[in-house]
């Protein structure tokens, strides 16, 4: 049994509770932000368990890239969010509480079709891997999944995975998938609770280190690879117009940095992200971070998105993702 993506029942009840467990109490925080902060505070959300962004848009910040692109355009700074998946980053987004979100694909895509007002201004990563994970002397293949429980953080791009892999498996009508964020995942597998668990980047390899077996990956399957994608909310393009050419600009001056001292990167990412750097590493290649802003692979995964989500219809309505994309890129 699955939920739709885009009707998760208990998802606003969770929000609350999971913003102020999972963002370090972040809810007062962004109604602060969105009441008080000066119009001239660029207002990032990101998909934690980190403050601050890691990826090569969180370089950019870290080295100053950003603000220096930023300056030109009237703003003073950056305020940083951070999320527990993107269901609730895209709350942030229809609230109006922030102005950038960098999340993936599959919320992303499904907020657009429910009519976000917002325009994909980028790709952070690409092809980013999952990692189906059982418990010690669990299940050793997809296929054995068939009436048990697996856990998964409802509406994210491991979701999309996961339901694919089923599908194929042709399990996914006699398979039960409920609700868990990353943090969950450990405590779950240990105790026997879920009969699998659908990890994102960082925390798949790291359960793994710990000797949890690892059944399936995404990268068995590259069509079920995720993105990370930078969407800016309308009203913050309408006040710059040129907002998305400067974040373009600042993650190649932070790519440039990367390439050529990846070691000093990833030093940062597992300092601000709190994982071992060798999982981090494992996580993301730094060949996942594309120059570009809408690089022809993520262009295709996203099409994939769109297509899996409609043929299960978990969302409603067609999208054409060219009119997305800002004009100019």
């Amino acid at each position: 049994m699955t939920y739709p993506i885009d009707e998760k029942p208990s998802r606003r009840q969770l929000l609350g509770i999971a913003l102020a467990a999972g963002s370090g109490l972040l809810l007062p925080k962004l109604a602060t932000a969105q009441n008080t902060a000066p119009a001239a505070t660029l207002r990032l959300g990101h998909i934690g368990p980190a403050r601050k962004p890691t990826t090569a848009t969180g370089w950019a910040l870290a080295q100053g890239h950003l603000q220096r692109e930023l300056a030109p355009l009237g703003y003073s700074g950056v305020s940083t969010y951070a999320f527990a998946n993107g269901p609730d980053l895209n709350e942030a987004f229809l609230s109006g509480a922030i102005d950038i979100g960098i999340y993936g694909d599959t919320p992303a895509v499904v907020a657009r079709a429910k009519g976000l007002d917002g325009s994909l201004i980028g790709v952070d990563e690409i092809g980013m891997n999952v990692w189906l994970l059982s418990p010690r002397g669990g299940v050793k293949s997809v296929r054995e999944l068939e009436g048990k429980v697996v856990g998964v953080a409802l509406g994210s791009y491991m979701h999309r995975y996961l339901l694919g892999a089923l599908k194929e498996a042709g399990i996914l009508k006699t398979t039960k998938v409920v609700h868990m964020l990353p943090r969950d995942g450990e405590p779950a597998l240990e105790k026997g609770s879920v009969a699998a668990f659908a990890a994102p980047i960082d925390t798949g390899p790291l359960l793994a280190s710990r000797g949890y077996p690892v059944i399936d990956e995404a990268r068995n399957h590259p069509h079920l690879r995720g993105s990370s994608v930078i969407v800016a909310a309308s009203a913050a393009l309408k006040r710059s117009p040129t907002l998305g050419a400067a974040i373009l600009r600042a993650r190649r001056a932070a790519l440039q940095d990367i390439r050529k001292d990846p070691e000093r990167y990833y030093a940062f990412h597992a300092e601000v992200s709190g994982f071992p750097l060798e999982v981090v590493k494992a996580s993301h290649p730094i060949s996942q971070f594309p120059d570009q802003a809408y690089p022809q692979e993520s262009l295709q995964l996203l099409e994939g998105v769109k297509s899996f989500l409609l043929e299960e219809k978990l969302i409603r309505n067609d999208i054409d993702l060219s009119q997305w994309r800002l004009a100019g890129l």
